[in-house]
């Protein structure tokens, strides 16, 4: 999947219909999220829906405390960070792939909850721009990166921002994972390029690539895109929050 429609709608449709359900009382919910690289992982639906009550990880509260202006939330599921915003006084343009999460946002109270990519926001300028829950991941891979960049400078105002999160791969692995890691690398792919697919129930999502990078990537290929990148936090298991500001 990218940040393209046409590939992400299909990949994502289990996590929009899970966050649909819990949305109307199916709180017990869980998504399987399938990869290449680690065995199949159950995750309780409550974990993307992020419920009102639920404390935001570090990292993701000290990206809020972060954002300036009007900003973009890019990928924003079910609208949690999206509300917190609206509730300081920011105005907010939350946009996800999935109909079925923009629908949720909106029930939520998200004032402008879109559905698409990109493309959708191509006359509006942003602030900020904010990608958390590894949301940077949505590029694919380092091409991807690259490609993103450009296309995101285009919707930034003059010293805009993103905000993203990510982690560093290579301090979290366990050595059965390093194993598989360098065996799939046998085609020169970069270690945080991951495939993955998401189940619900009889969903099957199609297989999406994903983006874990370190931030020493990071930053080189932003500094190619006239970007300028700062880790401004750090998390558990590799995670960090970067601040990417155009010059």
């Amino acid at each position: 999947m990218s940040w393209f429609p046409g590939a992400a709608a299909a990949a994502w449709d289990p996590l929009g219909r899970a966050l649909l359900d819990y949305h109307r009382g199916t709180t017990s919910a869980q998504i399987v999220v399938h990869s290449d690289l680690w065995q199949d992982e159950p995750t309780p639906v409550a974990e993307f829906y992020r419920p009102e009550g639920q404390a935001l990880p570090e990292i993701e509260v000290r990206a809020l405390g972060l954002c300036r202006g009007r900003v973009l939330d890019l990928g924003a599921g079910a609208g949690r960070h999206a509300l917190d915003l609206q509730r300081r006084g920011l105005e907010v343009v939350a946009l996800d792939v999935a109909q079925e999460a923009v629908q949720v946002m909106r029930e939520r109270g998200v004032l402008d909850a879109r559905c698409g990519d990109l493309d959708t926001v191509a006359d509006d300028r942003f602030d900020t721009i904010l990608m958390l829950m590894h949301g940077i991941g949505l590029v694919g891979n380092l091409p991807g990166l690259a490609h993103f960049f450009e296309h995101a400078l285009r919707r930034l105002t003059e010293g805009g921002q993103i905000l993203c999160d990510s982690a560093d791969l290579e301090l979290v692995m366990n050595p059965e994972e390093a194993e598989l890691a360098i065996k799939r690398g046998d085609d020169d792919r970069y270690l945080g390029e991951v495939e993955f697919r998401l189940s619900y129930g009889r969903f099957r999502g199609e297989p999406y690539p994903w983006l874990f990078v370190d931030p020493r990537t990071l930053s080189r290929v932003a500094e190619a895109a006239v970007l300028r990148s700062e880790v401004v936090a750090r998390g558990t298991r590799g995670a960090y929050l970067a601040c990417l500001i155009r010059r």
